[in-house]
């Protein structure tokens, strides 16, 4: 996976790619209202981590080491500020708890203020 960005907005995004590692991607997409056009908002949050490993934690200059990326999506603008323009902080550890199951842990600032903590089951394809 390669992280990528326009060149007027901080908001990154993850480019998958076949490879030799296992990308994750958790999305939340948020409860749309009919009456209201173009309100539609969802995010993702992606990373790559080596195939074949039980268990991982990665923490902040670490993270850059699994590609992390969150990226928003909706008909919205995110100008290009330096103060967001920062690598994620925080911690992300995962654990192998059968075949296709991961039990991850995600406690994360992006862009220097978009705090996230997820503890999520993730099942792999």
């Amino acid at each position: 996976m390669s992280i990528s960005s326009s060149e007027d907005s901080y908001i990154k995004y993850g480019v998958v790619k076949k490879g030799e590692k296992t990308v994750y991607t958790y999305r939340f997409d948020a409860k749309d209202n009919e009456e209201i056009a173009d309100d539609e908002y969802g995010e993702t949050i992606q990373f790559e981590i080596e195939t074949g490993l039980t268990e991982f934690s990665y923490s902040n200059t670490e993270l850059s080491e699994i590609a992390l990326v969150f990226t928003k999506y909706c008909f919205c603008y995110f100008p290009l500020e330096p103060s967001k323009n920062v690598p994620p902080m925080g911690s992300i550890s995962g654990q192998k708890i059968s075949n296709h199951r991961w039990k991850i842990n995600i406690n994360v600032t992006f862009y220097g203020e978009d705090s996230r903590t997820i503890e999520e089951i993730f099942i792999l394809n």
